[in-house]
């Protein structure tokens, strides 16, 4: 039964059209895994750093901002501001690097 599942997705993969989707795909879900574990890293550390877990707000702040600044220069104002100061520095709009 494997070797049958095995020979029939990679016929589907060889298939132009329906290789291309499962690829793509593939690709939309790596994607979404890596900004999912960016998002809890970059929270776990607003927690740390402020004492609670982001609200619901915040949490959409820190990932708009890792999108637009980059996760690295989110990951810097959240290991270098105190925690009053990180909070307003998210309320801020997010300036483009």
């Amino acid at each position: 039964m494997t070797m049958v599942e095995d020979m029939e997705e990679g016929l589907l993969r060889r298939t132009p059209i329906i290789g291309e989707m499962i690829l793509e795909a593939e690709q939309k879900g790596q994607k979404q895994g890596r900004e999912e574990a960016i998002a809890e890293l970059l929270g776990r550390l607003f927690a740390r750093r402020v004492g609670r877990r982001p609200t619901t707000e915040e949490e959409r702040a820190i990932v708009e901002r890792a999108r637009a600044l980059g996760p690295g220069e989110v990951e810097d104002a959240l290991l270098d501001l105190e925690g009053d100061a990180l909070i307003r520095w998210l309320a801020e709009p997010a300036r483009r690097s």
